[in-house]
């Protein structure tokens, strides 16, 4: 839906952080690409066709 996209990314990456660092630590390759996404998703945003885009937060 696209909803909070900016937010809800940051907290993910976030989240993906604090699993890399203290629970699987050996999980890196699965975590980049993770962190890689919600880049992606920060920078960019949810996209022409998301409520966020039809509700004007940018």
């Amino acid at each position: 839906m696209g909803v909070f996209t900016r937010l809800s990314a940051l907290a993910l990456l976030g989240m993906t952080t604090v699993i890399e660092v203290f629970v699987y630590p050996d999980a890196w390759p699965t975590h980049l690409s993770w962190a890689g996404l919600m880049l992606y998703l920060i920078a960019r945003g949810a996209g022409t066709f998301s409520l966020d885009n039809k509700l004007g937060i940018k």
